[in-house]
């Protein structure tokens, strides 16, 4: 009777699971669809995006009203959530959208004023089809005729590399994350949504709270209004203060800008006081240099290499604070001996690791500027799935992009990199620019800190979230290569998200890092003093910030809070967000007391979901491609 009702179990068991990957496989399938005729075809809106993203909640909440029919569990749907939210960064433009122009650029662009036709002949011919017409077609379409047979055999070895990537982000976040969760009991704030939706709170479900629909109402207003605006005017979803910033010594603090984004207020609740003090604090301390020293005094700072940012050099000084605050967490979680007990968790990493140098070296890489490569990216990982995990800033771009390869150029120069692996090294850092670029790598490992999360509030394995993820970036993957390739060669890359025949951004990010580094090797670069300087700076300020933190708890200053504020270069999006939250919180903390702060959570989580689904479905995913050539004037949206 035992083993009977042991084996009915068991059989229900895989009869759930399958019916979890059928949803999810469902979920990818129309979320291609979605994001082809939508986004792809219209740029109406980064629909595929926001953190948690706007498909996989709505999703999620189409799904609640039918839990019962389905006979679906909590576990089940907070699995669902994981497999969706997985199965979705491929189709991101962080993911292949970043990837394809990557590869297609050098031969398309190529000049007789530039060195591009070089580059093209220097990537490797398993990389893409070296057919001039594929790479035309690629551009400016071809009749909806794709060759796949051209295209295939590439895939399906690019395939290893992205898995590589995939292995390395779930694998060091999932490595790291039971002990934040478990030893420093921290909160992981962006996967509260996702277990609130499902499981309630105060015994209440997510929906039946009142405060859940105000929060709605009024994160779903501002968008609300600028759309109904947009027939008469242009809107915008930011303040630019640059022109009243134009005499001397004010027009130093250009650029500024005011983005009232308020996502940035929802999911801002739940971030600590101190970190929300830290980004506008710092924010501010990076325009007060800037004043002072170019404004006032006229401080002329020599440029070494066109990259990145200038004086005070914001995204160097949060490459060391990134890489600083990487080296003390895994000084800590090794010194309590993590590897014994999170054995599979190292085994992904190590085994995606390998994949990635190997790669890397079989394309023609120099080992050590691969070995090198490889390490900034993976610590990065740590740092990003640590902001998750602890503060869960509900951005994207909360890391200096681009800057782990601009790193080995402004650290080696151009001189160094020639000597050590030549015009071939520098070409190949710039076919794998995307990664660095582009946020495919992180959010691997920030939805891999919040699967810990949600696996430890279920009975989830971690095995089996670990399969349900690598299912699911599988499927993905393979659907959005599928799904791109046929908006490539039916529209061309260059009228891709609405552009007029000038390509999307991301083949312009592509294009211009290879025009650049045209432009490096006509006359090589050394070391740039200033960034590595100003790079040592972010690193001792972060390592100073920790040690405060450790010796004093109550410090008012957090040391993730320094790379953060300088993440997005001088014109940082999130400081005003940040600032307002900060203000706002501070009062409910002064007068309600933290009782009242947690009768609230349900208030500001209603906040971000309501923004998000008025700004990425009703009007970016559904009204805007229907209008976009009915109204006078644009408004597209894109989450940062």
């Amino acid at each position: 009777m035992a083993v009977t009702k042991t084996f009915a179990k068991t059989e229900r068991q895989r009869f759930r699971w399958a019916l979890v990957t059928i949803l999810g496989l469902a979920f990818t399938v129309g979320l291609n669809f979605w994001v082809f005729r939508s986004e792809l075809y219209t740029g109406a809106a980064n629909i595929a995006g926001g953190n948690p993203p706007v498909p996989v909640l709505l999703a999620l909440t189409l799904l609640l009203p039918l839990k019962r029919w389905l006979k679906l569990s909590d576990n089940e749907l907070l699995a669902f959530y994981l497999f969706a939210c997985f199965a979705l960064l491929p189709t991101t433009f962080g993911g292949v959208r970043s990837f394809f122009p990557t590869l297609t650029s050098p031969l398309y662009y190529a000049s007789p004023d530039n060195r591009l036709k070089e580059f093209w002949v220097i990537l490797p011919n398993w990389w893409v089809p070296k057919e001039e017409a594929i790479v035309r077609g690629f551009f400016e379409g071809m009749d909806s005729r794709v060759p796949w047979s051209n295209w295939l055999p590439v895939l399906a070895l690019w395939t290893i590399f992205f898995v590589g990537l995939w292995s390395v982000g779930f694998g060091f976040a999932s490595f790291l994350s039971p002990f934040w969760l478990k030893n420093e009991r921290l909160n992981f704030p962006l996967a509260q949504l996702p277990l609130q939706m499902v499981q309630g709170s105060g015994g209440l479900s997510f929906f039946a709270s009142r405060l859940v629909w105000f929060g709605i109402a009024l994160g779903a207003a501002p968008t609300a209004i600028m759309a109904l605006l947009s027939p008469f005017r242009e809107v915008k979803r930011f303040w630019d203060l640059a022109p009243y910033l134009i005499e001397r010594p004010f027009n130093s603090l250009r650029p500024l800008m005011i983005f009232p984004l308020v996502e940035g207020v929802g999911f801002g609740y739940l971030v600590p006081q101190e970190v929300l003090l830290s980004v506008w604090f710092f924010y501010f301390v990076l325009k007060l240099i800037a004043f002072l020293g170019i404004g006032i005094f006229g401080w002329e700072v020599p440029v070494v290499m066109s990259i990145g940012d200038s004086f005070p050099f914001p995204h160097s000084q949060s490459v060391g604070g990134y890489l600083a605050m990487a080296l003390l967490l895994l000084w800590r979680s090794l010194s309590q001996k993590v590897w014994q007990t999170q054995t599979l968790s190292l085994a992904l990493f190590l085994s995606g690791s390998v994949a990635m140098i190997v790669w890397m070296v079989l394309s023609g890489m120099s080992v050590s500027i691969a070995l090198t490569y490889w390490l900034v990216l993976s610590l990065f990982v740590v740092t990003y799935s640590r902001i998750r995990a602890e503060v869960g800033m509900p951005y994207t771009w909360i890391y200096p992009y681009g800057a782990p390869r601009d790193f080995l150029h402004y650290t080696f120069g151009i001189t160094g990199l020639l000597e050590i692996g030549g015009v071939r090294t520098l070409v190949l850092l710039s076919g794998l620019f995307w990664v660095a670029r582009h946020f495919y790598l992180n959010l691997n490992g920030a939805y891999a800190a919040d699967a810990v999360k949600i696996a430890s509030e279920t009975n989830l394995s971690f095995s089996a979230i670990t399969l349900l993820s690598f299912t699911a970036m599988l499927t993905g993957l393979w659907a959005a290569f599928i799904s791109h390739l046929i908006a490539y060669y039916s529209r061309g890359a260059n009228f891709l998200e609405g552009a007029p025949g000038t390509a999307d951004y991301r083949t312009y990010v592509a294009a211009q890092d290879y025009r650049l580094l045209s432009n490096l090797l006509n006359k090589p670069t050394p070391p740039d003093k200033w960034r590595i300087g100003f790079t040592v700076y972010g690193a001792l300020v972060t390592f100073l910030l920790a040690y405060l933190r450790r010796l004093m708890p109550t410090f008012p200053l957090h040391p993730l809070g320094f790379p953060l504020a300088y993440a997005y270069s001088h014109h940082c999006p999130y400081w005003f967000p940040t600032f307002f939250v900060w203000a706002v919180k501070g009062l409910i903390l002064r007068y309600g007391g933290m009782s009242l702060h947690r009768k609230l959570v349900p208030l500001f989580l209603g906040i971000a979901l309501g923004h998000f689904m008025m700004t990425g479905v009703i009007w970016g995913g559904i009204l805007y491609p229907i209008l976009r050539h009915k109204i006078p004037f644009t408004m597209r949206i894109v989450f940062e």
